[in-house]
């Protein structure tokens, strides 16, 4: 889940090329989107796949422009009395970060907001709803944290599909972001099955709450992701990826 600022990247071309210029129609398809963002990532080298990310990762936000976007938050909301366990969680968050190059850009912010929710927002503050720091536990969060990054990618494409309310195209960005987390997930040691389980345990929780998820039909449906992060996780390892 991105949060929208005006400021607008170059968008990485190995990842987005096919993606731009696939119709729409298609991309609605049953399924479609998964083959689609499968074959952006298994179309290169999985052997080289850091490397290439690495080297197409926008430029962070400067700190004028982070002091910016802080000043537009609220104070209200912002949750700073945290237990032991919660602190440990937001650290292992922060590690994430690290294989970004973001520890010192972003800032982590936990908000006080009914939703289970972990958004990225200006490029600047990763947010962190109240019910998803107690709701998942430290690996869940980092795997989440680790697809709001894949956001900066895709920032300016993000916004463009939620001014036309293109729902396929959003929906396959998703998809995209939860790719570049399993690579970001594999890359730290880690099993990129807690990033299902995590949007299963978010999804469940917003559901049985509010009768549906935040922004649900912007999403792809659970199994697809599923599929999807299976079908990575599968060539990644024949492939020699991270």
């Amino acid at each position: 889940m991105a949060r929208k600022t005006h400021r607008r990247n170059r968008p990485a071309v190995w990842l987005t090329v096919t993606l731009l210029s696939a119709s729409p129609a298609v991309a609605a398809q049953d399924g479609s989107a998964l083959e689609t963002v499968l074959h952006l990532f298994t179309r290169h080298d999985a052997a080289g796949i850091v490397e290439r990310l690495d080297s197409l990762r926008p430029a962070p936000v400067s700190p004028a422009e982070r002091d910016s976007v802080l000043s537009t938050l609220p104070p209200e909301g912002d949750v700073r009395d945290l237990g032991a366990g919660q602190r440990k969680k937001l650290a292992a968050a922060r590690r994430v970060l690290q294989l970004h190059g973001r520890d010192a850009v972003y800032e982590v912010k936990v908000i006080e907001v009914p939703q289970a929710a972990v958004a990225l927002h200006g490029r600047a503050v990763v947010l962190i709803s109240e019910p998803a720091l107690h709701l998942l536990d430290a690996e869940e969060l980092q795997a989440l944290v680790a697809h709001e990054v894949g956001h900066e990618y895709f920032w300016r494409e993000y916004f463009q599909a939620r001014r036309d309310n293109d729902r396929p195209l959003l929906q396959t960005l998703e998809l995209l972001c939860d790719g570049l987390a399993i690579v970001t997930l594999r890359r730290a040691g880690m099993d990129p099955k807690r990033l299902t389980s995590a949007l299963e345990k978010v999804l469940r929780y917003n559901r049985d709450r509010f009768g549906a998820a935040l922004n649900e039909d912007d999403y792809p449906a659970i199994g697809q992701r599923r599929r999807f992060a299976r079908r990575l996780v599968e060539w990644l390892g024949r492939s020699g990826g991270p």
